[in-house]
């Protein structure tokens, strides 16, 4: 754990998602859950030992679901976007077994871990920005569509701090499977237009600065760019395969399975084909 400023905490070496912590007067704010059971588990022990009150609340910054199936380790009540507290409603009593499959696909030893645990709620929701002070310490929830509807920013005012989710990542590809593309795109904008931002928790991989913005940028425009040829010349779906490597090499990451990673930007390939022919044939996508 990395005190990154003072009473903010950030883990990055839990596999898979960044989570951080905002220590308050009145007890712990956790952001996000580590992937893994074990990793959950050993979370909420070092946050409880931060404050005798313990984890207050747990803020989800989307609802990919190695963020959200290990919420309950918390024991917090959660705080997201209401597409995000949409989706975990839509749930029911247990998260899918696909979220399970590609979690222990990315890691076999750790996903043994992983069980058809209860969906947990969140108990406040919001649609495009909430606030809330803690003793001193302002919290700015801010909606960033793009990587899902649900997407969030977690902004402290006093520090510059903004942790992001997978709006930025540094050291893994973005997901773009159940993204709105051009969204992402102009909320990227967005955030290179915020002069108070002077430190970026990405949702995956190392904290950065500005920069780190202009590469996850530059990734999502090739892949439309590549996919809008790809389409215009009239050649099918089944043939984006060819574009895996090139995305592969600008995040290469050793500690990730090659064929999960595949598997990964296939998703991303295929969701972009179909967006962008719905966008071509004037169909909205639902």
């Amino acid at each position: 754990m990395e005190q990154i400023a003072n009473n903010i905490y950030v883990e990055t070496n839990y596999e898979g998602v960044n989570v951080g912590a905002i220590v308050t007067p009145k007890g712990v704010i956790a952001i996000d859950a580590p992937s893994y059971t074990r990793q959950a588990r050993d979370w909420a022990m070092r946050l409880n030992a931060l404050h005798p009150k313990g984890i207050q609340y747990t803020i989800l910054t989307d609802y990919h679901g190695d963020r959200i199936l290990n919420t309950r380790w918390l024991n917090a009540p959660v705080i997201a976007h209401q597409a995000t507290a949409e989706k975990l409603q839509s749930y029911d009593r247990r998260y899918p077994a696909a979220l399970l499959e590609s979690l222990t696909a990315r890691n076999l030893e750790r996903g043994r871990e992983l069980s058809h645990s209860p969906v947990q709620k969140t108990a406040v929701s919001f649609d495009r920005q909430i606030s809330f002070f803690k003793g001193d310490c302002e919290i700015q929830l801010l909606a960033a569509p793009g990587p899902t509807p649900g997407s969030i920013w977690v902004f402290l005012s006093q520090t510059g701090i903004l942790f992001c989710g997978d709006a930025v990542t540094t050291d893994f590809p973005p997901c773009l499977a159940e993204a709105d593309t051009a969204q992402w795109l102009d909320t990227l904008d967005r955030l290179r237009q915020k002069p108070d931002v002077s430190q970026i928790v990405p949702g995956r991989g190392a904290l950065g600065q500005m920069d780190v913005v202009d590469q996850v940028y530059h990734y999502i425009e090739l892949m439309r760019s590549r996919i809008e040829t790809h389409i215009a010349e009239e050649r099918p779906l089944a043939d984006t395969a060819v574009y895996i490597s090139e995305f592969i090499s600008l995040y290469p990451n050793p500690y990730l399975p090659l064929e999960w990673l595949r598997s990964q930007i296939q998703q991303s390939l295929n969701h972009v084909y179909n967006e962008l022919k719905s966008e071509k044939d004037g169909i909205v996508l639902v």
